[in-house]
């Protein structure tokens, strides 16, 4: 009889595909349930947040740089977290990503992306960068008064790193296009 069908190898497969479907479903619920958690432990004090005035909207972009998740990930958090307080509410159960939660729950009915030429592409993103870079320099003149006072010293680091990593691309965008 050959290995390769002999019932204890069949046994084998069925049970290591088993274990790949199982790990790689618990995987992917597990990160839509981190993401949950989070928007749902933003949300907890995100009144703190309004009642200080201490950051206004610029919150999420200060959770960002604290956390080190992307601030639009953040945004999408929040909102899962408002539309499904109760993470077992979503329609189609646990067999799904964070992408299809994205595309079907979170973004459903928001403008999708239209073709634009490529030079009407370079000059959103030349637009994109100068206003990234507006901002973050803007949060690194906000942040510095506390980093003197001692508090929050890494934010200024990340911030200044940003800012240049951000210049970086506009170099780059102006040499691949000639301006």
């Amino acid at each position: 009889m050959n290995e390769l069908t002999a019932p204890w190898f069949t046994n084998l497969i069925e049970d290591c595909l088993d274990i790949k479907v199982e790990t790689e479903t618990t995987s992917r619920w597990s990160l839509i349930e981190g993401r949950h958690m989070v928007g749902k432990r933003i949300l907890e004090d995100y009144g703190n947040f309004e009642r200080s005035n201490i950051y206004g909207e610029k919150i999420v972009q200060c959770i960002a740089t604290s956390t080190r998740y992307p601030p639009r990930t953040l945004r999408y958090a929040i909102k899962l977290a408002r539309l499904y307080p109760d993470l077992n509410m979503l329609p189609a159960g646990k067999n799904m990503t964070w992408a299809h939660v994205l595309n079907k729950y979170l973004t459903a009915g928001e403008d999708k992306p239209v073709k634009i030429s490529p030079t009407e592409m370079i000059k959103q993103i030349k637009q994109l960068l100068q206003n990234e870079w507006e901002e973050s320099y803007q949060y690194l003149q906000e942040v510095t008064p506390l980093v003197n006072a001692g508090i929050a010293p890494m934010a200024v680091v990340i911030q200044e790193k940003r800012c240049g990593f951000i210049r970086y691309l506009q170099d780059q965008v102006n040499k691949i296009t000639g301006g």
